[in-house]
């Protein structure tokens, strides 16, 4: 359950709704002008759910603050203040900044550990995992500094939180596991210790090490029925999860369901919970071959998109089944229907998750989901045309496959072309021909930098292709001139000048000479798929790869591994 986060301090409990004041215009109530300023910060939290309450509380401890001009009461009163911005990032983030400010050389237990710590929270709730991590590693030097073991521990359970929202499961649980030995070694127990159990639990079921998850599973059971009850629903259906996995389907069933009316009543907190336990349901019932019930949870994971606009994993599962489902029963309006559904949460799932993209396995790819969409629109049109009309619709299909019967053949004929010319020369270059650069001379004078920086990124760049660096994944300019010791400019100056093309085509032409080779020369290499060989020459996506191979070659990749195949051709 990743969005029930740890809670230890109140510090992370709440999220206050309001618009901050200017304190020069603000007016200390009456009431709390002879209270002192622990006084006030506790009733703030005593308060915190009242917004109005708590931002005339946080606006009082701002000033008074000012007025003692003590650091540490600086830092508590610009932490409460980052609670009277709703949904407002950058305020949010200003505030906390103020208080690491003042608190930096304060070498207390919690300042400016917790400013820290909320500010990695932040930035993981934008899915700025860069910047969470190093908030919360900052969080862990302060706290390891000041000897705050409970709060260093905290936030180590904050850096496993992060590594398993980015799928590094087995990190995660490694962590999680520290934690939990050493909450367990000075017997700190309490809805802490549970949640980083949970976690734990979660992390080694998606390992799929089931008996580790049901030993934390049934022990936060037994313990949440003592110090958290609003924990227990959910370590019930963690474990109900496993159990499908174990394959013991009445047992899943049961626990799921009797876990199901506590969870939902978290709505909307915890939709992500409410989404798993749909999924596993129409699952469990489709083992059990209730097509019903199986049909009524996928609708629900789309009531819950519907309502709450939350995404997952999970949920993207739950709509390829519900796509299977019409499609197995020939609706093509809903299935239509719910390919464009599915096609809104990809959307949203690469924005949210753009680092992870390498993680997610899609079962149903895009160009195959639009080729079926595309299906779905023809058959449903051609489902309301009159059948008055079906000689004219013969001839013009008629017409139309002459015209693309010529059109491959002409295609066929101008592939065969390009893969001779491929197959008989040695090897592609990317170099310019000599008439060319004799044509158009570049001179360093021209491009405004000096010699000595020209012959020496020229030399690292001869070096950087001999040496093959072209095939690692997701090369940048800025990476790529730091390891010549130039910047990003001067390269893509140079290159655009004594390459004659982009950088991102140089690259790209490098790529498609040295797999041109490799397939020419390793049978073994042409075994593999299109998707691992893009991979393996430093592609992100076979999409880019073909295109990239087609511009270059006239050819497709997998045209071109088809004719090597056939063995009718032998490298010079």
């Amino acid at each position: 359950m990743k969005k029930l986060v740890l809670i230890v301090s109140i510090f992370f409990l709440y999220t206050i709704l309001g618009v901050a004041q200017d304190t020069s215009t603000f007016t200390i109530p009456d009431s709390l002008k002879n209270k002192t300023f622990d006084e006030i910060e506790r009733l703030g939290f005593k308060y915190y759910n009242d917004s109005i309450k708590h931002e005339i509380y946080a606006n009082t401890l701002l000033v008074k603050a000012k007025q003692k001009n003590d650091p540490l009461s600086l830092a508590k009163a610009y932490r409460s203040a980052v609670f009277m911005f709703k949904n407002k990032f950058p305020e949010r983030i200003a505030y906390l900044d103020s208080s690491i400010a003042v608190s930096k050389d304060l070498n207390h237990k919690l300042y400016p550990a917790v400013p820290y710590s909320i500010k990695g929270g932040e930035y993981k709730q934008i899915r700025d995992y860069n910047k969470a991590l190093d908030s919360y590693l900052a969080a862990l030097k302060y706290s390891s500094a000041s000897n705050n073991k409970n709060f260093y521990y905290l936030t180590k359970h904050n850096i496993g939180s992060l590594k398993e929202d980015i799928g590094e499961f087995d990190e995660a649980a490694t962590i999680f596991k520290e934690v939990i030995d050493y909450e367990d070694k000075n017997n700190i127990s309490g809805i802490g210790h549970l949640v980083t159990m949970l976690h734990l639990a979660d992390s080694y079921r998606k390992l799929e090490y089931r008996d580790s998850a049901t030993f934390y599973n049934t022990k936060g059971i037994k313990e949440s029925l003592k110090d958290s009850l609003e924990l227990y629903p959910f370590f019930v259906l963690h474990e109900g999860i496993n159990l499908f996995y174990k394959q013991q389907y009445q047992n899943s069933l049961d626990s799921i369901n009797k876990a199901m009316p506590f969870i939902e009543e978290f709505r909307p907190r915890v939709e992500e919970s409410l989404v798993n336990t749909y999924i596993h349901l129409a699952k469990l019932y489709k083992e059990f071959d209730n097509k019903e019930k199986y049909l009524e949870y996928l609708l629900k994971i789309n009531q819950s998109y519907d309502r709450s606009g939350f995404v997952s994993i999970e949920m993207r599962e739950g709509y390829e089944l519900l796509i299977d489902h019409y499609k197995l029963v020939d609706d093509k309006n809903k299935q239509l229907y719910y390919i464009n559904k599915l096609f809104a949460v990809d959307s949203i799932l690469d924005t949210n998750y753009k680092n992870l993209s390498k993680r997610i396995v899609l079962e149903y790819d895009t160009p195959k989901l639009l080729e079926e969409k595309q299906n779905l629109i023809d058959a449903l049109e051609q489902k309301e045309k009159k059948t008055s009309i079906k000689f004219i619709i013969v001839v013009f299909f008629a017409v139309v496959l002459i015209i693309v019967v010529v059109l491959i053949y002409i295609k066929n004929v101008r592939y065969r072309r390009r893969f001779k010319e491929l197959m008989h020369t040695p090897t592609l270059n990317t170099a310019l021909p000599k008439e060319v650069l004799d044509k158009d001379p570049a001179t360093p004078e021209a491009i405004g930098i000096s010699e000595d920086i020209v012959n020496s990124v020229l030399e690292g760049l001869q070096k950087f292709e001999d040496k093959q660096g072209y095939v690692s994944a997701n090369i940048t300019t800025g990476e790529l001139a730091k390891k010549l010791q130039t910047n990003s400019k001067y390269l893509s100056k140079i290159i655009n000048t004594y390459k004659k093309k982009s950088f991102s085509v140089y690259i790209n032409e490098l790529r498609i000479e040295y797999v041109i080779e490799k397939l020419k020369n390793e049978s073994k290499f042409r075994l593999y798929t299109i998707k691992a060989i893009s991979r393996e020459i430093g592609f992100n996506t076979t999409e880019a790869f073909s295109k990239s191979f087609y511009k270059k070659t006239g050819i497709y990749p997998s045209y071109f591994i088809k004719q090597l195949e056939k063995g009718k051709y032998v490298t010079i």
